[in-house]
């Protein structure tokens, strides 16, 4: 309804607001603009600038029916993006009226609130990059790292993230989905995965309190699906946090970074998703005892995919997610493999190769000895160690910490590859000890081309160069236990052959 030509009814005055943005007829606003509407937001994307306000809804988990309730929304939005290092966030304006229309700049009564936000390129969503075939492992291997970093920035809270949470969490998509299936008068075909997570939990439950009083649960993003991240300025960026419930959004951190795993193992995208957790785990020098709840976590991400689908009518999708959960908390036989020989051997290569194929809710956990020392020395991966890290004292320390790691990441249920040189009889027997039925591969090339891989590499945790390859031998050779491949056939050969061995 009207009243002199004023838009007084709720969904009218939505209409009137979206067709002004369109239009191009709101004061501060350069010119028409492109909505894109989403579950609780209308986002109108002109030139530069994205113009953000949240949709007068209300659903089990939020309620923006209020102007104030948007308005708290939107202050909520702004801070926690900015706090979490997001540069597209620029303020938040109410959205007035008055006899001229809508404006963002002058005098008026407030109707609504915005977020007004810097844009980025078009298709640099982590999500179109994926859907076109151009999202590369190195860039998720950055989101990972990326994510590190905010969590390690993020404070602990000791107060939430309890097992109950998530399992609040876990009634929560039940009732959600069964809401939105008797809304389009359907029943929901099977309460199994709800069973599975519940029981999932309770048997979690010790390690999920453990890593809560160990500071592990922090306010972190909460949504972070390919969706909501991009490339700019050639790095990837986080943004759109959920903002409309901290409670919600402080959980153990492996909560937060699963929700990206998972979108890349429902895509398929093996690679990608191990080169994510691989990253995460070395960056954030989590502890392998915290992989046995990324199945869990990956499922419950997976179930939220699924009721959001439910909700949106796409029942092939949901029917997609729901089968992605139920694979994830069955258990799988984790394996254990080692991969041996002197420097550009092609071990690391191997070892990326191979991971995403094993055993595990997001492939292999790969333990590269390079990266524990730098790790160990507190530098950056890139920088050289000093001389005294590479003593017999301080590598008997790298290779026991890496058996022990890989052994804890096995008996957890994650596979686990092993990469070093091997070289001496005193890292092999600490690898037959500490990580015993372990598939030990060593890897042979010849001089002139291990020589000619390390002094291409750009950007590697290894401090070896041409000199140290050239004086490097092997005054022991591994026993009949150590395959010997060589590696100069072509990466993928080797997996094949690595495969049929562990099989």
């Amino acid at each position: 309804m009207t009243t002199d030509g004023v838009l007084t009814n709720s969904d009218e005055l939505q209409a009137g607001i979206d067709e002004a943005f369109v239009q191009g007829v709101i004061e501060g606003v350069a010119m028409p603009a492109t909505l894109i509407e989403t579950q609780l937001n209308r986002v109108f994307l002109c030139h530069d600038r994205a113009y953000k306000l949240k949709r007068a809804v209300r659903l089990p988990f939020v309620d923006f029916r209020s102007l104030d309730q948007r308005r708290k929304a939107c202050e909520a939005e702004f801070d926690i993006n900015r706090a979490l290092g997001s540069p597209f966030y620029l303020q938040v304006t109410p959205l007035r009226r008055n006899r001229h229309g809508f404006t963002l700049s002058g005098d008026g009564d407030v109707v609504d609130c915005v977020v007004v936000m810097r844009r980025f390129e078009t298709g640099a969503r982590l999500d179109e990059l994926a859907e076109r075939g151009a999202l590369d492992v190195e860039t998720t291997e950055a989101t990972g790292a990326m994510i590190a970093q905010m969590h390690c920035s993020a404070l602990p809270n000791y107060l939430l993230g309890h097992a109950s949470d998530y399992r609040q969490v876990i009634r929560t998509l039940r009732r959600t989905e069964e809401m939105a299936a008797a809304a389009d008068d359907l029943s929901v075909a099977s309460d199994d995965l709800y069973t599975r997570l519940d029981a999932e939990l309770a048997r979690l439950d010790p390690l999920i309190e453990e890593r809560r009083e160990a500071g592990k649960v922090r306010r972190v993003h909460g949504d972070l699906h390919l969706g909501n991240l991009c490339v700019h300025d050639g790095v990837p960026v986080a943004f759109d946090a959920l903002e409309f419930d901290d409670r919600l959004a402080t959980s153990d951190v492996l909560y937060d970074v699963a929700f990206l795993l998972m979108d890349l193992e429902s895509r398929g995208m093996k690679r990608h998703a191990n080169a994510a957790m691989n990253r995460y785990w070395d960056d954030a020098r989590e502890s392998e005892c915290g992989l046995a709840l990324l199945p869990f976590f990956m499922a419950l991400r997976a179930a939220v995919r699924m009721v959001v689908a439910v909700q949106a009518h796409a029942l092939s999708d949901a029917k997609r997610y729901r089968e992605l959960a139920m694979s994830l908390l069955k258990h799988q036989k984790p394996v254990a493999v080692a991969i041996g020989g002197l420097s550009g051997s092609g071990k690391s290569s191997l070892a990326k190769a191979i991971g995403p194929f094993l055993p595990g809710p997001a492939g292999a956990r790969i333990l590269r000895s390079d990266v524990l020392r730098k790790r160990a020395a507190g530098i950056e991966l890139t920088k050289a160690a000093d001389e005294c890290w590479y003593n017999k004292y301080r590598r008997a320390e790298i290779y026991r910490d890496l058996v022990a790691k890989a052994a804890l990441a096995r008996r957890v249920g994650t596979s686990v590859v092993a990469d070093a040189t091997f070289q001496l009889a005193d890292a092999r027997e600490t690898l037959d000890f500490g990580l015993p039925n372990c598939c030990k591969i060593w890897l042979e090339a010849p001089l002139d081309m291990r020589l000619a891989r390390v002094s291409a590499r750009r950007g590697d945790a290894s401090d070896a160069d041409a000199a140290v390859v050239a004086r490097q031998h092997v005054p022991d050779r591994p026993g009949a236990d150590w395959r010997r491949m060589d590696g100069g056939l072509p990466i993928a050969q080797l997996v094949d052959r690595l495969l049929e061995d562990l099989q």
